[in-house]
């Protein structure tokens, strides 16, 4: 670069100067306060010490959970309560989730639906299917899985090849998914297939919510490292569709896909992030009195990513609560999360020392830090989200093709 030449900032850049006004609003001391009370209140009714060790029994235990969650009004506190919400504004709903992070409530086992499908019908299904879909999304009385990811098309979603063919009462879907969280109980799914020509790319892709009991559908469950099976692959054998589970415009899946990746950076995120701050929390106090100069670092910088990520999802808040697009955003805040993940784990790994190999899991950081290798790989990885920030926010050069 030349000497004095400057990267030029372009429009809607996240590090762009922001409009006036635009924060999350604050909280009445006196309605955080109830907030946090009716929180603990919750927790103290429905512990979650001893979860049941074999995957089924813990499932089921989990959708429970989410049931009981929901009828509380504090598994979606900021949808409409026509969807089965309550309405409240977002900077009420950071606080809610926030509790339950310090209370180490586990994750929505209905994650998938509520987080990142939920938004994307919002957006483009029609109201009769968003009244009979989301109330049971959140109440979890219908599992939902994400059907995106292929063998041969992970972070280059635009290239899948599982094909819709139309028909005479919808269309019939032929192809393989993978990486698709719960798929072998899910009630459910939303799907992207490809209805345009092979080499159509990102225009002739369609998106459709399958029903995933009927005949045809083949899942079958992926052991991590972790042990657990919470991914699965599935296999579409000419499997049906009727016309209304299109959702949107044929050819037009893309920009629901660019929504849904969106949101995966969006209310996810804000959820996410305060897991993580919940288990960051526990990390200094255990850090405490240890010399060792190499740990000692790996607590610092946890800390640090921590710190940062915080800064990104204030601003992801803000976005949400001021109607403004948070995709813009997207690939810094899918990087801050991965970031912080993975230092916060690899800190509390080297805290446990030996402990981490033959001693108990309270914290659970043991399954956390197995499960953090994961975080730069999923939802698209760390190097795609850095050429994404590269060229599309910071307007450098693409990277050159090989040959």
């Amino acid at each position: 670069m030349a000497a004095g030449a400057r990267l030029r900032t372009p429009p809607g850049h996240p590090h762009r100067p922001r409009r006036a006004g635009h924060r999350v609003r604050e909280v009445e001391p006196a309605r955080r306060t109830a907030l946090v009370d009716e929180v603990a209140r919750f927790v103290r009714s429905h512990p979650t010490v001893d979860l049941p060790e074999a995957l089924d029994e813990r499932f089921r235990w989990l959708v429970t959970y989410q049931g009981e969650l929901h009828r509380a009004g504090l598994a979606v506190p900021s949808w409409p309560t026509e969807f089965g919400g309550r309405g409240v504004p977002i900077s009420e709903a950071i606080i809610i989730l926030e509790e339950l992070g310090k209370a180490r409530s586990p994750e929505l086992i209905n994650f998938v639906a509520v987080e990142v499908l939920a938004p994307d019908l919002i957006a483009f299904a029609d109201r009769q299917q968003l009244r009979e879909w989301l109330p049971r999304m959140a109440s979890a009385d219908e599992i939902w899985c994400q059907l995106f990811s292929e063998p041969d098309a992970g972070s280059d979603l635009a290239s899948l090849r599982t094909r819709a063919h139309r028909v005479d009462d919808g269309w019939r879907i032929t192809g393989r998914k993978v990486w698709s969280t719960w798929a072998q109980f899910a009630d459910r799914g939303m799907l992207l297939a490809r209805t345009g020509p092979t080499d159509s790319r990102h225009r002739g892709i369609s998106a459709f919510v399958i029903d995933m009991r009927q005949p045809g559908i083949e899942v079958n469950p992926l052991v991590t490292m972790t042990g657990a099976s919470e991914f699965a692959e599935v296999t579409f054998d000419d499997v049906p569709v009727d016309a209304d589970g299109l959702i949107g415009e044929v050819d037009r899946g893309w920009a629901v896909t660019l929504h849904v990746l969106a949101n995966e950076r969006g209310p996810y995120a804000l959820r996410r992030a305060a897991m993580l701050r919940a288990a960051m929390a526990s990390v200094p106090e255990r850090a405490r009195g240890v010399d060792h100069t190499r740990t000692r670092a790996s607590v610092i910088d946890a800390y640090i990513a921590m710190w940062l990520l915080d800064r990104r999802i204030s601003q992801v808040a803000d976005d949400i609560q001021t109607g403004q697009p948070v995709g813009e955003g997207a690939p810094i805040t899918k990087m801050s999360l991965t970031d912080a993940e993975q230092l916060i784990f690899d800190a509390a790994h080297a805290l446990l020392g030996p402990h981490g190999v033959v001693g108990p899991d309270d914290l659970g950081w043991v399954e956390g830090w197995l499960y953090s290798r994961a975080a730069s790989i999923y939802g698209g990885s760390a190097q795609v989200q850095r050429n994404i920030i590269g060229e599309r926010l910071l307007g450098l050069p693409p990277e050159p093709h090989p040959r």
